[in-house]
């Protein structure tokens, strides 16, 4: 009788919580029609709900006493829907701001959790590189994530930049990464400048065609799990690039939008080495044309190659430039010491202009155009007329556009343009006295401290050519001048390289 009277009570039970339970069903989709799978569907304050299916459809059973559903999915504000007289809810979510610390771009349209993810990833937002004092973006993530190690190749406007993304991984190939800007991918080798010889300096990766105004997210991929998606082009890590262009129609907001960026700043030599100046040019104690500070004191008097007044021959007292300068010939300078390496440099200027305009039309259609113009220019000082000597000019304009078809086809196309001029002075090794080749830096760093750099001409009056070009009198088993030709910028810098009085 007792387990009678049980299992009837548990009927009964069974039934009043059947019909104290409802079940809620509905489909969730975008403002565009489009169904989200996988959005979640909770009654509020309970643990009960489900997932929408691939068509964006659900059903579950709510619990008694539940009033409102609270619908979520990554990328899309949450909302909270009342349950009311009918079962069946269709919910529209609005796209919302993506947290960058929780949703991270992949690969090509692939937005992952972070937490979901079996690898490193670092994502920079598009407004951390914006407006910024640099043209690279290689330079402008620098800090701004752990394991990355980046590096710049030289001073000078324009040049390379290193990334190495969790250290070497190879000896003889290359351990620079993979770049993929808006799905493309792009070559990550660096270009030269002439050879090593006549003084080449390492340019710029393809990372300085990109305008650091059109950067919507950055997101650098790494561990060999990351290498799942790309392959072996991915080994050395991926550093993924989406543009406003390749981003276009990403944001719910319809109509027109225009933003104008201007970016104005200076760079300067940050340090230099500190010189002595008890000692000029020559050996031995004895004053001579040599790139070397053995010579006598600044205080010797009437020996060791100095005369009694303290003067020595002015620089160009020589043959080779009698018919540039005849007003040096038999001319003398005193024999004292000069800021020549101090004031050889001057402050360099930036400035990079950027418009950008968006024009969502809704129902999934958007056109994004930007246009932008960087000039760079270097910290080397102006030639004869006043030009500058290094300097990066260059023209960027990109067009995104992206459409939904009738037939659900989502189409979106993206186009670049980049039109860039550079200029840069030798930047070749050097190697004490005797270069090795052509480098402004190396002879300018050496020149000794009785040589009046910044005042002595570098250009013939004759026909404008350099100095250099003049046959001095070199051993050719030290340097050939023939490869000297090229430098414009104080070719002084290398004219008192052993001339022989």
């Amino acid at each position: 009788m007792k387990k009678l009277l049980l299992m009837l009570t548990l009927a009964l039970f069974g039934v009043g919580f059947t019909f104290a339970q409802r079940t809620v069903s509905g489909k969730i989709s975008d403002s565009n029609g489009e169904p989200l799978i996988g959005a979640t569907i909770l009654a509020k304050g309970t643990a009960t709900g489900t997932v929408t299916d691939i068509d964006g459809n659900y059903s579950f059973e709510a619990p008694e006493g539940a009033t409102t559903l609270v619908i979520s999915y990554t990328g899309f504000t949450t909302q909270e829907i009342e349950i009311g007289v009918s079962n069946v809810l269709d919910v529209t979510l609005e796209q919302g701001s993506l947290e960058l610390s929780e949703v991270v771009v992949t690969g090509l349209g692939i937005r992952k959790e972070k937490k979901a993810l079996g690898y490193g990833v670092t994502t920079i937002a598009g407004s951390s590189v914006a407006g910024t004092g640099e043209a690279d973006i290689g330079r402008l993530i620098r800090g701004k994530a752990t394991g990355v190690d980046i590096s710049q190749t030289s001073g000078l406007a324009g040049t390379g930049t290193n990334i190495i993304i969790r250290g070497y991984s190879s000896i003889s190939g290359s351990n620079q990464p993979l770049f993929v800007v808006d799905g493309v991918p792009f070559n990550t080798d660096t270009n030269t400048d002439r050879d090593f010889i006549s003084g080449g300096a390492t340019a710029s990766s393809r990372f300085l065609d990109l305008d650091p105004n059109d950067i919507a997210e950055i997101s650098i991929l790494k561990g060999l799990s990351a290498t799942v998606l790309y392959g072996e082009a991915g080994k050395n890590g991926v550093i993924l690039v989406t543009t406003k262009n390749g981003n276009v129609g990403s944001s719910s907001k319809k109509g027109m939008e225009v933003s104008v960026s201007q970016t104005t700043g200076y760079t300067q030599v940050a340090n230099i080495p500190d010189y002595q100046n008890n000692f000029g040019n020559g050996f031995s104690g004895n004053f001579g044309w040599f790139f070397s500070n053995w010579g006598p004191a600044f205080n010797v008097r009437g020996s060791n190659g100095i005369a009694e007044d303290g003067t020595i021959p002015h620089p160009y007292n020589q043959p080779q430039y009698a018919d540039d300068f005849p007003e040096f010939q038999g001319a003398r300078v005193p024999y004292a010491p000069h800021k020549s390496v101090e004031g050889f440099f001057k402050k360099g200027l930036f400035s990079n202009t950027s418009v950008s305009i968006e024009n969502n039309l809704g129902n999934g259609s958007a056109i994004n155009a930007t246009y932008s113009y960087l000039n760079d220019q270097g910290v080397t000082p102006n030639d004869a007329k006043g030009l500058p000597t290094n300097f990066l000019r260059k023209h960027n304009f990109g067009l995104g556009a992206r459409t939904k078809l009738q037939n659900g086809i989502n189409v979106r196309a993206t186009f670049n343009y980049v039109d860039s001029q550079r200029k840069s002075p030798p930047a070749a090794s050097g190697a004490g006295s005797n270069p090795s080749g052509s480098s402004l830096f190396a002879n300018l760093i050496y020149t000794p401290r009785s040589i009046d750099l910044l005042n002595l001409p570098f250009e013939s009056p004759i026909d404008g050519s350099g100095l250099l070009q003049k046959r001095l009198r070199y051993p050719k088993s030290i340097v050939d001048i023939e490869s000297f030709q090229r430098p414009r910028i104080h070719p002084a810098v290398f004219q008192h390289h052993r001339i022989e009085l």
